[in-house]
């Protein structure tokens, strides 16, 4: 009786929803926020100039992406505050998509066994994807969106259960990121055929309605900016021949990777950090192609295979992007799974096996996950280290939206922006240039790092032992 308590559908959705917050809880104590790099500050800094707006009626300004993330991480702010809120959000969105991931295949393999077996240790432990629910990124929230979307829609196509949800979600997470469009074109298209097919246009025009509501923070907050998305930089320089490619030189400088990056792409069927299994999988999956042929597959393949040829287009590499499809991938390759688990060997040995698998997924996700960790504790003591020279101007690149973010009151000018040549004496400078000769060699931030040592005496007042130094300019030479 109490095994069948703790499998039931209900407890199994419970334990895949509360376990992230477990890990939030944990890195919590030990120091982490969720905040890292300057992605996670830009989110904090909007959605504190949300907040503002919404209490001063000061707009918020143009923004690089949809801002339905920290409008919500807003709205939630004024009882949290704005950086717990935004890794809330996080947190909730991706407990929220397992448990959705579950649910799509019960749905999809309702004969097959070992559902929530399969989800546990390859979606809630999955390193890459629990990472998104631990950080402040809207990646979790698009997650679940794109997630909800392909349940409502496969619900949809088998029981004839409402259209409505399809569409309001695919806006919601085209209004988190807009990337997201590449995985749910597919399905909009045929739940509009559906729509025309069943007559449900009562459902449309709801939908409609929903959506536009979704997207009034976009149209209140960005919309000058309304056709600025295909300007992006990124987009303008997407290529087919970057397939190929590993190195590039964009405006974010020179980054050379492992591998050309449509193997990159691809990574999300075998890559450690997605599913450790997913070579044997993806083999067992190839041998019975046939399987391939259902419209369940086919919308899979077709959905994932948009966005990631999408995805090798662009000229850098980043697996937070990659991971928008992995569930589908999951519930593409689950079948091949419920193959692999019928093996007399791994049947017999089934508990064993877990918790191996278990502690495999741990062990990858603490590899991916030290980067980040490591960051935030960075940035936590550089913030610490030039705490007592505020007031002054304070000339920066890539932890300068860190330390703004984290309070501190300085005059902020990025290395980044802009080409400077006048100094003042007393100015400050927080800068690494050996952390950035190499990818940012000729680009504006090593060319005012140059500038300023040729022609400024300098005074090290502070050393981080990670290489940051806090400088000081006493005169011209």
């Amino acid at each position: 009786m109490k095994l069948q308590k703790f499998t039931a559908p209900f407890s199994q959705n419970l334990i895949l929803f509360i376990i992230p917050f477990f890990f939030i809880t944990v890195l919590g104590i030990i120091g982490f926020d969720g905040l890292y790099g300057q992605d996670s500050y830009e989110y904090l800094r909007y959605t504190n100039a949300i907040q503002e707006y919404m209490t001063d009626g000061v707009h918020p300004g143009n923004y690089f992406w949809p801002v339905l993330y920290p409008t919500l991480g807003s709205l939630l702010g004024f009882i949290f505050g704005s950086a717990l809120a935004l890794q809330l959000i996080s947190c909730i969105s991706f407990s929220i998509a397992c448990v959705y991931i579950l649910k799509t295949i019960r749905l999809l393999y309702p004969k097959a066994s070992y559902h929530f077996f399969y989800v546990l240790i390859f979606a809630v432990f999955c390193p890459f994807l629990l990472k998104m629910g631990l950080i402040v990124m809207s990646d979790a929230l698009t997650l679940v969106f794109v997630v909800l979307s392909f349940y409502f829609f496969f619900k949809s196509y088998h029981k004839k259960t409402s259209l409505t949800p399809i569409f309001i979600f695919a806006t919601c997470a085209l209004m988190t990121r807009y990337a997201s469009l590449f995985i749910t074109f597919p399905i909009i298209i045929y739940a509009l055929y559906l729509v025309w097919e069943r007559k449900k246009f009562v459902q449309l025009i709801i939908a409609t309605l929903v959506s536009v509501v979704a997207a009034i923070p976009f149209l209140i907050f960005q919309w000058g900016a309304l056709f600025e998305a295909s300007s992006n930089y990124f987009l303008q320089i997407w290529s087919v021949g970057n397939y190929f490619k590993s190195s590039f030189t964009t405006q974010d400088g020179t980054t050379t990777y492992m591998f050309p990056n449509l193997i990159h792409a691809l990574s999300v069927f075998f890559h450690p950090g997605f599913i450790f299994i997913g070579s044997v999988l993806s083999l067992i999956t190839l041998k019975n192609y046939k399987s391939l042929f259902t419209f369940t597959q086919k919308i899979l393949l077709i959905c994932s295979g948009l966005y990631i040829l999408f995805l090798a287009g662009i000229p850098f590499q980043n697996p937070r992007i990659i991971g928008l499809v992995f569930p589908l991938i999951l519930i593409l390759l689950f079948p091949a799974f419920s193959k692999l688990i019928e093996i007399k060997l791994i049947k017999r040995f089934l508990v064993p096996i877990a918790v191996v698998s278990i502690a495999l997924q741990l062990t990858f996700f603490a590899i991916t996950f030290k980067l980040i960790f490591t960051r935030t504790i960075i940035e936590k003591e550089l913030a610490t280290m030039i705490q007592p020279y505020q007031g002054e101007t304070l000339y920066s690149f890539d932890v300068d939206l860190a330390m703004e973010g984290r309070g501190l009151d300085f005059e902020f000018k990025n290395l980044y922006l802009e080409r400077y040549e006048n100094f003042l004496p007393n100015d400050l400078i927080l800068f690494d240039p050996a952390r950035y000769e190499v990818q940012w060699k000729g680009k504006t931030p090593m060319q005012n790092w140059e500038f300023i040592e040729q022609n400024y005496q300098l005074k090290v007042l502070e050393t981080h032992s990670q290489g940051w130094k806090l400088y000081q300019i006493l005169s011209e030479k």
